[in-house]
């Protein structure tokens, strides 16, 4: 399943060993299909032998190109030496980077943030040796790795980055939710794009805005359509209970543009079944008119709050500079 306008996805971060010991879950996640591509397959490890046979491995099975996870925050990952762990051990991550592009014959591609801890740039230095390995292009998170999800962009370490690797492609990523933000985010960066990752799940339809140019207002039916064609989807994909589960964490950031929606967040976190999800869906659009207006929409006292977006505060500091002037 793609969102509209989108050029290329990647697959959930892999764990290098366990596609190389067929784990069931991670050969799932490179299942893909021709709807699919072109996808990549985001690796993570520190055993480089692993991550050039688990990139082949992965080649084999469709992947159009390789992405080197060094940018995952999360604990357990970065205490085992993955993700953004790699940072801080630079040689070992162009070694590492080497070998995955001497392993396969499709593109690699690198995910990193702009260091381990905040205000310690390592980002550029590193993507300046890594655009010489033979890599297609480098996606860097405008944040360090001790800051998480939390905290401000660095739109500042980010163009480095840019500046640091001219020969090959940069994406910029982080807390690009709307249209403005990605304006933003090229002109203040020179990126040569965007990836955009939970930003997605607020507004599937921000890959079609950036391309167009321009906002789109989807309706409260085309919003509702697209929730349950992924919920499907991933019933296919995982069968219809481990889907259902793991859609109780996606679900909410759908019903948030919906209007209110506390209780059918409860009701899907209680679902089993597809089945149930639609009588879920169709009991809570007869619920939802209680809080329309005479045109459809939904009255101003229920209008969702905007998505915050630490890149707001630069959008918000032009205008008020333009106003001064």
């Amino acid at each position: 399943m793609i969102a509209p306008g989108v050029d290329y996805t990647v697959t959930e971060l892999i764990n290098a060993r366990s596609l190389i010991e067929k784990n069931p879950e991670a050969l799932r996640l490179i299942a893909l299909s021709e709807e699919d591509t072109p996808c990549g397959v985001q690796l993570f490890g520190n055993v480089i032998q692993e991550m050039a046979e688990a990139a082949r491995i992965a080649e084999i099975h469709g992947a159009s190109f390789i992405d080197i996870n060094m940018g995952c925050p999360a604990p357990k990952i970065f205490k085992n030496g993955g993700g953004s762990a790699l940072l801080a051990q630079p040689e070992l991550a162009l070694r590492l980077v080497e070998a995955v592009v001497h392993a396969v014959k499709i593109p690699v591609t690198v995910k990193m943030r702009l260091g381990v801890e905040l205000d310690s740039l390592i980002a550029p230095g590193l993507a300046n040796k890594f655009q010489e390995t033979g890599i297609q292009s480098i996606t860097v998170h405008g944040r360090y790795r001790s800051q998480g999800f939390s905290g401000n962009i660095s739109l500042d370490g980010i163009a480095a980055v840019v500046q640091a690797a001219s020969k090959i492609s940069v994406f910029a990523n982080g807390d690009v939710t709307t249209l403005e933000n990605a304006r933003l985010m090229l002109e203040r960066t020179g990126a040569s794009g965007l990836s955009i990752g939970r930003g997605a799940l607020y507004n599937p339809w921000i890959f079609k805005e950036i391309k167009e140019n321009s906002a789109i207002n989807p309706s409260f039916q085309d919003r509702l359509e697209f929730m349950i064609r992924n919920l499907e989807v991933l019933c296919e994909l995982c069968g219809e209970k481990s889907a259902c589960c793991q859609f109780r964490k996606i679900a909410p950031f759908y019903t948030r543009r919906m209007g209110p929606s506390r209780e059918v967040n409860r009701q899907i976190s209680q679902c089993t079944s597809l089945a149930q999800f639609h009588q879920i869906v169709e009991q809570y659009s007869k619920e939802r008119l209680r809080f329309l207006d005479d045109t459809g929409e939904l009255k101003h006292s229920y209008q969702p709050r905007p998505v915050h977006s630490t890149l707001d505060q630069h959008i918000e500091a032009a205008t008020f500079s333009k106003r001064k002037g």
